[in-house]
């Protein structure tokens, strides 16, 4: 049996609908100004996004709500009985297209905030924003064609027109919507409007003290890639993708999803004043091509906040394991002691007790921490693959363009050629024009632009990669590879370190002795988290060792008898104590300050390069002078170690 609602929910309900309504119809005559077809079709619909985002938040009991907002907006502005009418039927469109969009993400993800997953993007990108939208720009298109407000001819172009906008308004507003309330409904408390607003200003002002000067920096450089491309025309548009990247890796959800709005609101304003880049012969086509960019970077940014939820949620899972794994240990602890107390009497069985007991407590402990660095290293090498498949979709954008736009500018050149040779004698207005503009210094300079942009390029689709090379999540078997690429690809992640900063020394010099070697048969992905563990402790060596900034490592790789190879890798940090040498690989010890070091990098090597790729690791140091780390790895994997 249904519940009935008490007179509180019951007024509450009605102030909410009023207030939705409200809203829905201020938005949509907002929208109502930027029509480009016949018959009030608009490129930007916002009231779609905001009756999706109402349905998902506050249930389909919001319905009515929608259904007024979007019959309201033609009685204040053409309350004709034609308009009325019209009215009428896509009012019903318009809310028939949230409560399905908003059934179809609820019954696929199983929640009402479709954002925790890349999956759930997926689906709410598919069905809220893709699918719903049809049935709102059907119905209003086919109203308007039967009142004849629109000509039949032209069904496809105000259907798509129709389509996009709702898209367009569901990627926009939609996601901040959802955030925003996802917020303010687990951190605000439950009174009244002051103390709600006086909380969210507390913690609002308590996250912009603590990112001060990185949100400073962000926000100078969004204006800066903003003003260029939405209102000076520049094409720095894509630019915007890393800017959004970087505020979803430090920056919250909601932040995020306010800064791909912002981001759509500025592009659409400079396009209709027609200074954005986006700008076309006439405003529907510049405002369908904006929208296009507003998919790609909403739909990107949107994505990769779920995959950082997602790995949030995995490293939260992570720590508590870790955290029950303590307990049991804590626990399994204190019964040994008093077990201990009651067998005092039988010393031999004791102490084969207790050392039976270490030696599974020390195996706990290798376990648990080649569990955490394992974990640790997988996590880089997803973020680095992630980091640049995102990165090598606008790049291979840019490089494929670079050619066509040469091959156009040669081409207009050498039509500006002909015309100077065919009239001589310009007209004076086009003679002051060629001084003022230094016509032969743009034809000298241009493709030299050009050519350093193709460069530029070229360098980025090397780094990525190399960051791909170095990830090899794809190489989980056993794989034939070169042993080059992988050390290569480890140095390119190290560069920062080894250019160095303010903080660090300048530079370390890396001298690099290849020879010509097989492909060797191994686990890539393992292989090169061992080039990390001792490329990152010879950078720790020479920082703290070598105060006169004359860092040096040296790489060589040979091949030897036996259908085996060695690489070497030598740095100047010092040298290793004799005392210190013979524990090195020992786990869980370390020299490095607490907090600095977990004692597992080389033996994890030494595991995987003895254990999985029956090779050898070894360890030659002068003190005060020199370590040399060789490691030998056979070119084909055998079952057993020889």
């Amino acid at each position: 049996m249904k519940r009935r609602l008490g007179p509180l929910q019951l007024r509450q309900n009605l102030i909410l609908i009023a207030a939705i309504a409200f809203v829905y119809c201020v938005l949509g005559i907002l929208g109502l100004k930027l029509a480009v077809l016949p018959g009030g079709v608009t490129a930007v619909w916002i009231p779609a996004g905001v009756g999706l985002g109402a349905v998902l938040v506050w249930g389909n009991r919001i319905w009515p709500s929608i259904t007024l907002g979007s019959f309201g907006i033609s009685v204040l502005v053409d309350p004709s009985p034609v308009s009325l009418a019209i009215a009428g039927v896509t009012a019903v469109g318009n809310t028939l297209t949230p409560l399905w969009g908003g059934a179809l993400i609820r019954r696929l993800t199983h929640t009402r905030y479709p954002f925790h997953r890349a999956n759930e993007v997926f689906i709410f990108v598919g069905c809220g924003a893709i699918a719903a939208q049809i049935i709102s720009a059907t119905v209003g298109i086919l109203a308007l064609c039967v009142a004849q407000w629109v000509e039949w001819s032209n069904f496809a172009q105000a259907w798509v027109t129709w389509w996009v906008s709702n898209v367009a308004g569901v990627l926009i507003f939609t996601p901040v919507l959802l955030t925003w309330h996802h917020f303010l409904s687990q951190t605000c408390p439950q009174n009244n409007g002051t103390r709600i607003f006086s909380h969210l200003g507390k913690i609002v002002g308590q996250e912009l003290q603590s990112l001060r000067l990185e949100s400073l920096t962000w926000f100078l450089l969004f204006d800066g890639v903003v003003s260029l491309a939405f209102w000076y025309g520049y094409p720095v548009e894509y630019l915007m993708i890393p800017l959004l990247g970087w505020a979803a890796f430090r920056f919250s959800e909601r932040w995020t999803t306010l800064a791909i709005a912002l981001t759509g609101l500025m592009a659409i304003a400079g396009t209709i004043l027609n200074r954005s880049s986006f700008v076309r012969d006439n405003l529907n086509a510049s405002l369908l091509f904006l929208e296009s960019f507003i998919g790609v970077i909403s739909v990107t940014t949107l994505v990769l906040i779920a995959v950082l939820q997602e790995r949030r949620h995995a490293l939260e899972g992570l720590q508590q394991a870790k955290a029950e794994l303590e307990y049991r240990v804590i626990q399994r602890t204190q019964q040994l002691s008093q077990a201990n107390e009651q067998l005092t009497r039988q010393e031999v069985h004791l102490k084969e007790k207790a050392e039976s007991l270490a030696t599974a407590l020390r195996q706990v402990q290798q376990t648990q921490g080649q569990l955490i660095h394992n974990e640790k290293m997988i996590s880089l090498g997803q973020l680095v693959a992630g980091i640049a498949h995102e990165i090598n979709n606008p790049v291979s954008f840019i490089y494929s363009n670079l050619s066509p736009a040469t091959d156009y500018f040669r081409d207009i050149l050498d039509l500006l050629s002909l015309y100077q040779e065919k009239h001589p004698e310009p007209d004076p207005e086009i003679v002051e024009m060629e001084a003022q503009i230094d016509l032969p210094f743009v034809k000298k300079d241009l493709f030299k632009l050009l050519n350093s942009m193709k460069s530029g390029a070229d360098r980025i689709q090397r780094i990525v990669m190399s960051l791909r090379n170095f990830s090899r999540l794809d190489e989980a078997q056993l794989k034939a590879v070169d042993i080059h690429e992988g050390l290569e690809s480890t140095l390119l992640i190290l560069q920062h370190r080894i250019q160095g900063s303010e903080s660090l020394p300048p530079h370390i010099e890396v001298i690099k002795d290849y020879s010509k070697l097989p492909p060797v048969e191994c686990l890539a992905g393992e292989l090169n988290q061992v080039f990390m563990n001792l490329l990152s402790n010879a950078i720790d060596a020479i920082e703290a060792n070598t105060p006169d900034n004359l860092g040096r490592i040296h790489i060589q790789t040979r091949e030897l008898e036996g259908e085996q190879i060695q690489i070497t890798i030598t740095d100047n940090g010092g040298g290793i104590p004799p005392a210190v040498q013979s524990k090195i690989f020992d786990p869980f010890f370390t020299t490095k300050p607490v907090g600095h070091g977990t004692g597992l990098g080389l033996y994890i090597s030494y595991e995987m390069i003895v254990q999985k790729h029956h090779g050898t690791l070894s360890c030659r140091s002068e003190p005060g002078v020199s370590t040399t780390f060789e490691i030998t790895l056979p070119l084909r994997h055998t079952s057993d170690p020889t």
